[in-house]
């Protein structure tokens, strides 16, 4: 009976060894059934990395190597010979036929099927997919500026206003531009169409405001009314604050803020003095008895009537605050879809957002059979990698193809781990792997991945006790969280037990054959006092640097290589800065060569020749196309400059070219015109590099850029591409090389996946919540009382005001939610390491407090040590050391 495999796979645990074996297994029934396998990858290298897997391993059987896939494929029934001659000819018939090896990417996979249903999308012929949606925002948002439309012209002052009041610049062409990146999200493009639906009523959103505007001063009336009775009654009595417990400090001054200011909350003393009329008098007083009159008789009962006031409309006014803060984006944002879709248009592309979105958008609104008989029925098997990576829109895109093959009798492989989800803010929804999946298709078979064949022994002890602590640490906090979200925690309790299941199981084995070694150090250390002085530098970013040079002049000094060593931080700024301090040790003769900035593969000479030479044969007559060719020519090959002003003018300048390039080039001119794009690059690389070795990995990058390009491209015409490359092509940035000795900078999310001998992590005190002033915007369902129902979806900024609104469940998911995204980095940081593991982290400025990756750590080590199990703390469970330093604690295992 066909069935679902589903893999949960913890980091270096093997999954893309699981997929390359199961991939075998089926493509070896016969030589033509690889042709009927879909693998389904996230990015080109992930799929380059795993066709290679594919084609050696096959390689190996073919020469009837001992691997421990020939051992398993035995032990199914295969003998030694008919595998190696079946193994030979399924490795042959890929060759010839490679355009059938389907391992894509998921977004390449969802490009065909559009394109096969483009008449019934009602598409343009030919269309691209523009991959640059930032340069494609760029050009709306200046058209958007340029606008002489009175009303548009109005939404584009009050958002100035808005950023000004916020405290941002008045010139608001970056903010539109972050704000029109919401516009490629699922989570917007899911309530796109309602939407713009209700915006081209033209009468919805006056009205929306003018009520909104309404009930805000309504309230803000009651309000200050109340307050201002109160002020008045006191100067007809001829009483001042004084005569009052606390002065303005006290029930009177909230009299003074209600009637003055639209800050309406109760303060404590507020609240006191309305169950208590004793505390309003002062204990030495000669007013006691009027005092008592106007208090009971007037005050007293405005005070119950303000707090009564405020406790039963206060949310509908607290909400209406939250959501008057965004609504002028509206009218933009409906101004800036109709700027990207004439892009469209102008440009007849798509963008990479919108084709998971017309996929997902078609199969709603039409019976899903169809989608098998144009494309599901070519595949049996499907296998997706990196499962906790897909978002919404692409597993519903994809769950009727596997319905589809189940439902036929052919198996299905889906493998990820849900730890090692990071990618939310991309759209991925790490739910689907832990929990939904087995909900959508019963007799899923689960499958855990458990064992590590990365880690060293010491490394892989540390993480199984570390984050097993840390997760309930994390968890706990969050319950408490939701315990005071009074009325919203009882829906967000499911959510609460699903995150809490995500890092249920988190122990990983080891192999017999690991080695037994390994190194983990943490210091926690204490604040530099040049810290709380260095705005540019806060959060101990002194000690760290200097911590940092003694652990890599202790590195160098034991003669590790520079290319074993990755530092991971959270961002492009930390980069910069570890970047700056590594150069300045390297020019000190102290320390390691940074891996520089990944240089774009303009910058490189082999790729200049080969766009020169495309350029000249696609005008040959071009004056510039022939100068500029013959030079880069001319330098790659280490000759002395042409001096042009000998041949300019003469008619002799394909004379000059004739001198350098070589003679196969012009033997050879009018076929290469003649070829197809791809077929014409790979044949100039051979003519032109002929004997060069040192250049060959650019230029296979280069060539799969061409490959990438004539995939998605709605021409692949010379002028075509060459049009792109100006536009886009030049500015991608080319691999880095690891053979180089080099030490490697990179961000946690660019090391996800990968893996290294020593991994230093200098800054490991991100937030587990968002920044504050830069949360997300949340699309949240309509609350069914005016002034809130005009519209299908609300947008609403992240923060802690909205705890008190009707919005508040929607804050507590996304509260929970961010914790896990940043537990998340910190699980994929702290598995890259194969022998040695650093981290380095501030002790926490205050105690009780969880608001930092190093609050964690140091609640999780330290504070809290108890592992649940055995009643040891970690350091015991561990055999690990703790040793008080005068910087701070360091924590040492192995």
């Amino acid at each position: 009976m066909a069935a679902l495999l589903l893999y949960r796979a913890s980091a270096g645990a093997g999954k893309t060894h699981t997929l390359v074996t199961q991939y075998i297994k089926w493509a070896l029934c016969d030589t033509a059934a690889f042709e009927h396998i879909l693998a389904v990858t996230f990015t080109n290298q992930a799929t380059r990395e795993m066709k290679q897997r594919i084609m050696t391993a096959l390689h190996s059987l073919a020469n009837g190597e001992a691997t421990a896939l020939q051992k398993e494929l035995f032990h199914m029934g295969w003998t030694h010979e008919p595998l190696q001659v079946r193994s030979r000819e399924l490795l042959s018939r890929m060759v010839y036929q490679y355009e059938s090896f389907a391992v894509t990417t998921i977004d390449s996979f969802f490009y065909k099927i559009v394109q096969s249903f483009s008449e019934e999308l009602c598409l343009q012929q030919h269309f691209a997919v523009e991959m640059d949606e930032a340069l494609a925002l760029e050009e709306s948002v200046a058209l958007l500026l340029q606008s002489d439309l009175p009303l548009l012209q109005k939404w584009l002052v009050d958002f100035a206003l808005e950023n000004l009041l916020a405290g941002k610049r008045w010139h608001i062409a970056a903010q539109l531009q972050q704000l029109g990146k919401t516009l490629y999200k699922e989570s917007f493009k899911l309530h796109e169409k309602a939407l713009l639906a209700a915006l081209e009523q033209e009468d919805v959103l006056p009205y929306f405001l003018a009520d909104l505007q309404s009930n805000l001063l309504l309230f803000e009336e009651k309000m200050q009314k109340t307050g201002k009775k109160a002020l008045a009654l006191l100067e007809q009595e001829k009483l001042a604050p004084e005569d009052f417990s606390y002065g303005n400090k006290g029930i009177i001054g909230y009299f003074r803020k209600i009637a003055h200011t639209k800050d309406f909350a109760p303060t404590k003393r507020a609240l006191l003095a309305a169950t208590a009329v004793a505390s309003w008098i002062p204990k030495r007083t000669t007013k006691n008895e009027q005092l008592t009159r106007v208090i009971t008789d007037a005050l007293h009962p405005l005070l119950v009537e303000a707090i009564a006031l405020y406790d039963t409309e206060g949310i509908r006014y607290r909400t209406a605050i939250a959501v008057a803060r965004f609504v002028y984006s509206f009218g933009l944002m409906a101004a800036l879809l109709k700027e990207l879709e004439q892009y469209r248009r102008r440009h007849n592309v798509l963008f990479l957002s919108d084709i998971a979105t017309l996929l997902y958008q078609f199969i709603q609104e039409n019976d899903t059979p169809f989608l098998y008989e144009r494309i599901g029925n070519k595949f049996h098997h499907f296998l997706i990698d990196e499962f906790q990576d897909l978002s919404l829109f692409q597993w519903v895109n994809i769950k009727p193809l596997l319905l589809n093959s189940l439902a036929q009798g052919y198996d299905n492989l889906l493998v990820g781990d849900v730890k090692q989800s990071i990618y939310r803010w991309r759209g991925s929804d790490w739910r689907l792997l832990n929990h939904q999946v087995e909900a959508a298709f019963e007799g899923t078979k689960v499958h855990a991945l458990r064992t590590n064949r990365r880690s060293h022994k010491a490394i892989v002890s540390f993480n199984n006790t570390f984050f097993s602590a840390a997760a309930d640490q994390l968890m706990r906090y969050l319950e408490v969280t939701l315990s005071s979200a009074k009325e919203a925690a009882a829906p967000l309790r499911y959510e609460w037990e699903q995150m809490k299941r995500v890092y249920g199981d988190i122990a990983q084995q080891l192999l017999p054959t690991t080695q037994q070694g390994g190194y983990v150090e943490l210091l926690l250390f204490k604040s530099h006092p040049l810290d709380t002085l260095s705005k540019e530098r806060p959060n101990g970013q002194l000690r760290v640097q200097k911590e940092m040079i003694h652990l890599l002049k202790k590195l160098k000094n034991r003669s590790i290589a520079a290319k074993d060593i990755v530092l991971l931080v959270r961002n492009n700024r930390e980069a910069a800065l570890v970047e700056e301090l590594c150069r300045g040790l390297y020019a000190a003769r102290d320390g390691y060569m940074p891996a520089q900035a990944r240089s774009l593969v303009w910058d490189h000479v082999a790729v200049k020749v080969i766009i020169y030479a495309l350029y000249y044969l696609n005008s040959a007559e071009e004056l510039m196309h022939k100068i500029a060719l013959i030079q880069t020519y001319s330098n790659y090959i280490g000759q002395e400059p042409i001096n042009w002003h000998h041949y300019i003018g003469r008619g002799r300048e394909v004379t000059a070219i004739a001198v350098v390039l070589p003679k196969t080039f012009w033997d050879q001119k009018a076929f290469l015109q003649s070829l197809p794009l791809y077929a014409c690059v790979e044949l100039l690389i051979k003519i032109l590099f002929a004997e060069e070795e040192a250049y060959n990995a650019v230029l296979a990058f280069f060539q799969g850029m061409v490959l990438d390009y004539c995939h998605t491209a709605a021409t692949d015409t010379l002028q075509a591409f060459l049009s792109w490359w100006e536009k886009r092509g030049k500015t991608f940035p080319l691999p880095v090389n690891s053979d180089e000795d080099m030490l490697q900078i990179m961000t946690i999310h660019q090391a996800k996946g990968l893996e290294f001998k020593i991994v230093i992590i200098p800054f490991c005190n991100w937030n587990l919540d968002h920044i504050p002033q830069k949360g997300p915007l949340l699309w949240c369902a309509p609350y069914q009382q005016a002034p809130f129902h005009y519209f299908p979806v609300l947008p609403l900024h992240y923060s802690e005001m909205l705890k008190a609104t009707y919005y508040a469940q929607d804050y507590y998911l996304e509260h929970m939610q961010a914790h896990l995204d940043n537990f998340n980095l910190l699980y994929v940081a702290f598995t890259r390491a194969k022998e040695q593991l650093y981290v380095m982290a501030p002790l926490p400025e205050q105690e009780g407090k969880l608001l930092t990756t190093a609050d964690l750590i140091y609640r999780s080590l330290v504070a809290c040590p108890t592992d649940k199990s055995g009643g040891l703390s970690v350091v015991e469970t561990l055999a690990a050391t703790v040793e008080e330093t005068p910087i701070g604690i360091r924590f040492c295992l192995g």
